[in-house]
């Protein structure tokens, strides 16, 4: 097949009249400055246009609600956001966007299951646990009736003890120390769990395997004006501390030691940050943009919602829960 296909490629430098234009790109974040990048489109055998494509000259102006903002201006739920850039070398571009108003959610289950539990023994010169367990969660969701929703679900591990350390046990020899560390590991997440991250998925990527879903969002068209209930999934978490022996007779120590645990966000997004995740996610992982980069198939063009027809500006809120895992971690560990 590789041998058939050499006869038909052909390397070539096309020749374009077409202008550089300029390209507008901001994620407009309730409760945080608006922050702008702008830069210019090149043809993609321009190298030099590759490696540099900033604006030098570039003006950008931010108004809210039809007023000019100063550059500290922080963005707030409800606002329409119109973001203008003009430069003498590219000329003028804008883009307008709501920032949509944050969904908030409840926890409608947090469910740990221990698999295996190690603990150091007595006569070992330091002190550790390994703790893996799964982790199953539901997020409630009340819909607004009045609005077109769209969702997107990021989440964040973190831990209160220090991530590593490296402790001298011989002050004399700087080259005579043990390595020490903390480690909370979020596991694998099964989206399978959750259907509705591959409602934009078409049949035939189905068909195809390119149904990932991994990127976690939705819109609301299915549960328009009701709750909704998403399931997250994750197998094989762990938690791992090995330190000190003497560690637990410290309280700086003992009073964190199973702090960990994930920070879920749930952002409400623009249409036009929902858009940009499904031609993302069409080029990334989809059978056209695949068949497309081979030559079989209609290249997938770019979204944009830029005037220019270059760049995004979206606009997102985020409603935020903080799972800690320490009671479930302390009530293994002493159960062993």
């Amino acid at each position: 097949m590789a041998a058939a296909l050499t006869g038909c490629y052909q390397e070539f430098n096309p020749t374009t009249d077409i202008k550089p234009v300029l390209c507008i790109n901001s994620l407009v974040t309730a409760g945080q400055p608006v922050k702008v990048e702008v830069t210019h489109t090149w043809v993609y055998n321009d190298a030099p246009a590759k490696n540099n494509h900033s604006v030098d000259d570039a003006e950008v102006a931010v108004y809210a609600n039809g007023v000019l903002q100063a550059e500290d201006y922080v963005a707030a739920e409800g606002d329409e956001i119109r973001i203008l850039a003009s430069s003498a070398s590219y000329g003028k571009a804008e883009a307008t966007v709501i920032v949509p108003h944050a969904i908030p959610f409840a926890m409608a289950e947090i469910t740990p299951t221990v698999n295996y539990l190690h603990k150091s023994d007595s006569t070992d010169n330091y002190f550790s646990i390994y703790i893996s367990f799964d982790l199953n969660m539901a997020l409630k969701i009340s819909d607004r009736p009045t609005t077109d929703d769209y969702f997107r679900i990021r989440y964040y591990s973190y831990i209160s003890l220090p991530d590593s350390d490296e402790i001298m046990t011989d002050p004399d020899n700087p080259d005579d120390y043990e390595f020490y560390w903390t480690e909370y590991n979020d596991g694998i997440e099964d989206y399978e769990a959750e259907p509705i991250f591959r409602e934009h998925v078409g049949v035939f990527e189905t068909v195809m395997g390119n149904d990932s879903g991994d990127n976690m969002f939705f819109s609301d068209r299915q549960f328009a004006g009701k709750d909704y209930t998403v399931t997250l999934r994750f197998t094989d978490c762990s938690y791992y501390v090995r330190w000190p022996k003497d560690a637990m007779e410290h309280s700086e120590f003992r009073d964190v030691l199973f702090d960990c645990g994930l920070t879920i966000n749930l952002a409400t997004m623009s249409r036009s940050y929902y858009d940009e995740l499904i031609y993302a996610e069409a080029v990334d992982y989809g059978v056209i943009g695949d068949l497309g980069n081979l030559g079989f198939a209609e290249p997938v063009w770019g979204y944009s919602n830029v005037s220019t027809g270059a760049g995004v500006v979206a606009a997102c809120s985020y409603a935020t829960y903080t799972v800690n895992l320490r009671d479930f971690l302390e009530q293994a560990f002493n159960k062993q």
